[in-house]
């Protein structure tokens, strides 16, 4: 069996023994269709709204594999493109939040890092490397409420 075979078989086994240790269980599949050259076709068409959906952003369930060969243990919650969308509010505000030296401020600024901290940790394949993050994220918002907390 060549290198790359052994690879692939590696990586699906992986795959399928995440899924059976989580307990996922594949949705039935669709009927398929009489003909093969209507479902090439419609394979082939692009999509009415616009652009092709990249691969990249798609919202991993228990059992994919990322780019690195990881098997996700847990599922995402949000979608790549909705917490793209939120990290770059975060970074805005703790932008804003460095740049004037007000306290309120400041404290916002602590609480949208601990936002960010949550949605870099959603991203990530199993509990124990999300940990980190999370405990991150704790920690930046116990700052938050403390310099809250410092104002009045």
């Amino acid at each position: 069996m060549a290198r790359k075979d052994r690879e692939r078989a590696r990586k699906r086994h992986a795959i399928e023994r995440a899924r059976r240790e989580t307990g996922w269980e594949p949705a039935p599949k669709e009927e398929q269709p009489a003909s093969k050259t209507a479902s090439r076709t419609a394979t082939r068409r692009p999509a009415a709204g616009g652009r092709a959906q990249s691969p990249l952003l798609k919202k991993a369930q228990v059992g994919d594999v990322d780019r690195k060969g990881r098997v996700y243990e847990r599922p995402m919650l949000l979608h790549p493109k909705i917490a793209l969308y939120i990290y770059f509010i975060v970074l805005g505000v703790g932008l804003v939040s460095l740049l004037r030296r007000d306290q309120g401020l400041q404290a916002v600024g602590y609480g949208a890092f601990a936002v960010g901290m949550l949605v870099i940790a959603d991203s990530k394949t199993t509990w124990m490397r999300a940990l980190p993050f999370i405990v991150l994220s704790a920690a930046l918002a116990a700052g938050a409420v403390a310099l809250a907390i410092g104002l009045g």
